[in-house]
């Protein structure tokens, strides 16, 4: 049942404006929300079923040491660890069915720290993503603002600088960073999400990632209309190879590769900030068409934070995927098909 659940949000969720499914859609989002509002008064279950301050963990990693478990309102957990206020931190929140050690992660937080020496603080709210996609779709309410508790900590008693602070978040994760940014006393930096996830994110602002959520917020699309956001909810929106449904090289599948190809793509651009050269669009019609205006911007580690709007470029098939200045040669001889939007 629970995945034709998931299918029929896909459906109302995707842009369709049929009768029947705006109704279906506006009865989904109505249900939705007083589920959502109707859960924070019932302490009891709150308290065994979203126990954020006992299940969600912080474990920093740096160039000088192993890894250590940093702990809100414990200041000596901080000032006794490798962590420098001085350095810029890169917050990472992984997405359902992932953990604050593995695949995203992971990844990021080797490609940060061969490339930069930065503090990489990793959140693992594992104990809510290894569920029912619905139950952990919940949970990021919850998850969110105990992100946003750790950073105003270590703002208010480390003496860290908002600015200089990066939330970087995969699928539910990016709306996590989202809520996090929502809920927080400062404003950081900078919030990155990485294919935010589609199913089940209805509602305004306030149920997922936007661009009010920090000074500045890019987003990079990969598998639009399938499980990801279509819709732009950033300052800059990317789409690279249109933005999916699927991305090229990773065939007939059911998401997998494709949903996380936007931070394979993103950790790519840490190496090489220039790696993802794309051009401002209204959409990828008019870019294979080369109807684009003159503006340009990198996508990834490297982003301008003055770029506004929607982005789009090409990527090879297979690593390094970065085209560069290439991917703005000849758009028209493009294979690789995806929606106009």
């Amino acid at each position: 049942m629970f995945p034709c659940v998931i299918i029929v949000t896909m459906l109302l969720s995707s842009g369709a404006d049929a009768g029947i499914l705006d109704k279906g859609r506006d009865v989904v989002v109505q249900w939705y929300h007083r589920i959502v509002r109707v859960i924070p008064s019932w302490d009891r279950i709150v308290m065994y079923l979203f126990n954020a301050e006992r299940h969600v963990f912080f474990t920093l990693y740096t160039r000088n040491g192993p890894s250590q478990t940093l702990v809100i309102g414990e200041t000596n957990t901080v000032t006794n660890s490798n962590f420098n206020r001085n350095k810029k931190t890169k917050i990472l929140v992984h997405g359902w069915l992932n953990a604050g050690d593995n695949f995203f992660s992971q990844l990021m937080k080797d490609a940060f720290l061969e490339s930069h020496d930065y503090n990489v603080i990793t959140v693992d709210w594992s104990w809510f993503s290894y569920s029912l996609y619905s139950y952990s779709r919940i949970a990021i309410h919850f998850v969110g603002p105990q992100v946003a508790k750790f950073v105003d900590f270590l703002v208010e008693e480390v003496d860290v600088n908002p600015d200089d602070v990066h939330i970087l978040g995969h699928s539910l994760g990016a709306h996590i960073a989202g809520l996090a940014g929502d809920n927080m006393k400062c404003n950081v930096s900078r919030i990155t999400g990485m294919d935010p996830a589609m199913p089940l994110i209805v509602g305004d602002s306030s149920y997922r990632l936007d661009s009010s959520d920090a000074k500045f917020v890019d987003v990079i699309h990969t598998s639009i209309y399938y499980l990801g956001v279509y819709k732009p909810t950033g300052h800059a929106d990317f789409y690279p190879n249109g933005g999916g449904p699927l991305q090229p090289g990773c065939g007939v599948e059911i998401g997998v590769c494709t949903h996380r190809r936007s931070y394979r793509y993103y950790i790519e651009s840490i190496q090489n900030e220039k790696a993802f050269q794309a051009v401002k669009c209204n959409s990828w019609g008019d870019f294979k068409s080369n109807n684009c205006s003159d503006e340009l911007a990198y996508m990834g580690e490297g982003v301008s934070h003055e770029a506004r709007g929607k982005f789009y470029l090409r990527t090879a098939t297979k690593p390094p995927y970065g085209l560069g200045e290439i991917a703005q040669a000849d758009n028209s001889s493009a294979t690789d098909a995806a929606p106009t939007q």
